[in-house]
């Protein structure tokens, strides 16, 4: 009889997880849920044009951001991917998508540790909070930040490169200075459309960016 009792009862708590999809496990996604994975590094040559549009303590223009994948980079012993902008070169971790540091010139402007950016996978309703040490190798300072990452929902939004569907996340800095939103493609392994916005509390003052995926060419 007590055998009997147990069997009912487990099966009852199986039952319980598989209904409200959670697979009995608080830091995996629903037993259901539609994941965004990294798809890994681009293919050298790969390339992407955004358009960022700025306001308040971010500016006041308009402009187009072409960015080219150039393969591998070794920085300071580490074997990173590389991806050149206008005005920088970002490294990035190859094995997780995350920025690692910001070079001009094979100088250093900007390093993270650890490396910023998504903790894959994704799916609605994941949170997560993640503590940086930010290093300015310009001015010599180092600055703490923490942000409170939130997938929010999946929706399909429309930008000048196409209509894509997309997880939409979050950035709370959790010192009230940034909220930021980007909108990120599963299918092509980068945001589509990012919103940055400073509050009165950030040290430059309040201003708002939009950034928009204009074209790309991305293989993988």
């Amino acid at each position: 009889m007590q055998k009997r009792y147990l069997k009912v009862y487990a099966g009852f708590l199986f039952l319980i997880c598989v209904t409200i999809a959670i697979g009995c496990a608080t830091t995996g996604p629903p037993l259901f849920a539609e994941k965004a994975n990294y798809l890994g590094p681009m293919s050298v040559g790969s390339s992407y044009v955004y358009e960022r549009r700025n306001s308040g303590s971010f500016g006041s223009d308009t402009h187009l951001r072409p960015t080219k994948a150039l393969g591998e980079k070794t920085w300071q012993g580490q074997k990173l991917s590389a991806f050149e902008a206008k005005d920088f070169t970002v490294l990035t971790d190859p094995s997780s998508g995350k920025w690692v540091a910001i070079v001009r010139e094979d100088k250093t402007i900007l390093s993270f540790d650890p490396p910023q950016g998504y903790t894959y996978p994704i799916w609605v309703g994941k949170t997560w909070t993640e503590a940086y040490r930010i290093t300015n190798h310009i001015t010599g300072k180092t600055s703490n930040v923490e942000i409170r990452f939130s997938v929010e929902a999946k929706e399909e939004i429309k930008v000048p490169a196409g209509t894509y569907k997309v997880f939409r996340v979050t950035w709370n800095y959790t010192d009230g200075t940034q909220e930021d939103t980007s909108w990120h493609s599963p299918e092509l392994g980068i945001f589509i459309k990012y919103k940055s916005q400073r509050t009165a509390k950030h040290p430059m003052g309040p201003g708002v960016q939009y950034t928009e995926l204009f074209s790309h060419d991305i293989r993988r």
